[in-house]
């Protein structure tokens, strides 16, 4: 999406791509999904259209935002749309306390009746997550899983680092740009959206940068 509104047309071959590829599920309105920038009837609308056109594959939807009761109204809209589950960051301004969050957290599932996904990404949200906060949320009914960084167990390390290694040239971009500019300039490169594709003032990479992601993009490895 741009100033001009929301490319339903490329969300939909998206959401289309991901479903023919035969995933598990789909992840929407996450941190590259643009969330934090869209309307709630913008959201509602995308969630709508994910769970139209991802046939049988469970859709995900993101429902963080500043205030509890916006989030509230956004967990209903989501499972109103049809959402198989939600992912729930806790967005803030003011940094926020252990017991804000977990708050956050009591009073959303208080209504919920689809699982929920605490997302922890310390990277976009600024919020740390304690071992023990971790622990009282997952004691709260609907919360089913948390989602962190990966951690491989020692069977399955040597595969995920050789995967992950073959990734680096985008993991350094994420580490400089964020994961939101990196992602959505892939798309405009791969010919999976317009550009410009992200909301001002957000800009996709350009310059050296852009031409660099364009390059490995192409490496035969990844095709």
């Amino acid at each position: 999406m741009n100033e001009s509104g929301i490319d339903e047309a490329a969300f939909i071959r998206l959401v289309e791509r991901l479903a023919g590829a035969g995933v598990d599920s789909i992840g929407v309105l996450g941190s590259t999904g643009n969330y934090a920038y869209l309307t709630r009837a913008e959201r509602a609308r995308i969630v709508q259209l994910a769970v139209r056109h991802a046939g049988t594959v469970p859709v995900i939807a993101g429902i963080g935002a500043l205030r509890t009761r916006a989030v509230q109204e956004l967990a209903e809209d989501a499972q109103q749309a049809g959402a198989a589950g939600v992912l729930l960051a806790p967005v803030s301004y003011q940094k926020l306390s252990d017991d804000e969050v977990f708050g956050l957290y009591r009073d959303v599932t208080r209504t919920l009746s689809v699982p929920l996904c605490v997302y922890d990404n310390p990277g976009t949200t600024h919020f740390t997550f304690s071992d023990e906060l971790h622990g009282r949320i997952a004691g709260l009914p609907q919360v089913a899983s948390i989602k962190i960084p990966g951690v491989p167990d020692d069977a399955e390390a040597a595969r995920a680092l050789q995967l992950s290694g073959r990734l680096q040239p985008m993991w350094a971009l994420f580490r400089q740009y964020g994961s939101l500019r990196v992602t959505a300039t892939a798309a405009e490169l791969l010919g999976l959206a317009e550009a410009p594709s992200l909301p001002l003032p957000l800009n996709t990479l350009a310059g050296h940068d852009r031409q660099r992601l364009a390059e490995w993009l192409a490496e035969p490895a990844l095709a």
